[in-house]
């Protein structure tokens, strides 16, 4: 059976028991960075719309 060893908590068990996945990617932001993240883009994408205005 799949719960056989583990009684009480068995996806606990199995969580702590299985192998390390090293194709997941998670990048921990705070919610201050994420905006001034967003506000730097923001204001390269701004820039560069007007370098493309200004050269047609």
């Amino acid at each position: 059976m799949r719960y056989q060893n583990a009684r009480k908590y068995p996806i606990t068990q199995m969580k702590r028991n299985a192998p390390k996945r090293q194709s997941d990617n998670v990048i921990d932001l705070s919610i201050g960075a994420a905006v001034g993240l967003l506000g730097i883009v923001f204001l390269e994408g701004l820039f560069c719309g007007y370098m493309i205005r200004k050269w047609r």
